[in-house]
């Protein structure tokens, strides 16, 4: 008689939430060592700079309300960033009550410098996602909407168009690029449109 052989145990299923939480530390983790060599910046400041430069100055409720950070978590990192001299507070016009949190130009030059790191140390990831990082974008922003809608978030402050135009091509006609190539110019991309004027960074 055969023997009877035992079912392999299932995969546990796990839930969107603890997807979230495995991919929250390992980003959390490759943002530090990405700015780690010289940057001067962790990861969580290179994200808050990020914001301040693009889309402030903006009050710290707004920050909280972005985020999701708690107000208590904003009000120490700007008074960190004060004190380093690269984040300002100036009366908000709009009310006269609030402050408005801005980028000092200290802190505009300290954001590029790590941008500079930052981009180099990611083309990794930018060559194996290759021609999938728009959609992974698209995906990201639902579920950033999804998140927002249920916890009664603001918007996110940008979006990324979600149409089949959204892709942009540029001519070359020289020898065809490997994959790594590929990816190196897609990184570079990225990069040159740091070095924008804050007005026109993504």
């Amino acid at each position: 008689m055969a023997a009877i052989s035992e079912a392999e145990p299932a995969a546990p299923r796990m839930s969107l939430l603890f997807d979230l939480w495995l991919i929250n530390h390992m980003v959390e983790g490759a943002f530090d060592d990405a700015l780690a060599a010289g940057s001067g910046l962790s990861g969580e400041e290179f994200g808050f700079y990020s914001l301040l430069r693009r889309f402030g100055p903006a009050t710290p409720g707004r920050i909280s309300r972005w985020t999701a950070m708690p107000p208590t978590t904003v009000s120490a990192t700007v008074r960190r960033l004060v004190q380093r001299g690269h984040v300002d507070q100036r009366p908000n016009p709009a009310d006269g009550r609030s402050r408005l949190v801005a980028l000092t130009p200290d802190g505009v030059t300290a954001h590029a410098g790590a941008a500079e790191v930052f981009w180099t140390a990611t083309r990794p990831l930018a060559a194996a996602l290759q021609d999938d990082v728009h959609h992974q974008r698209i995906s990201l922003q639902r579920l950033d909407q999804a998140l927002r809608d249920v916890g009664g978030l603001e918007p996110r402050p940008y979006q990324v168009d979600d149409t089949a135009s959204a892709r942009q091509h540029l001519e070359y006609d020289g020898t065809p690029l490997t994959t790594d190539e590929e990816g190196s110019v897609r990184a570079y991309i990225d990069f040159i449109r740091t070095r924008r004027t804050p007005e026109g960074l993504r």
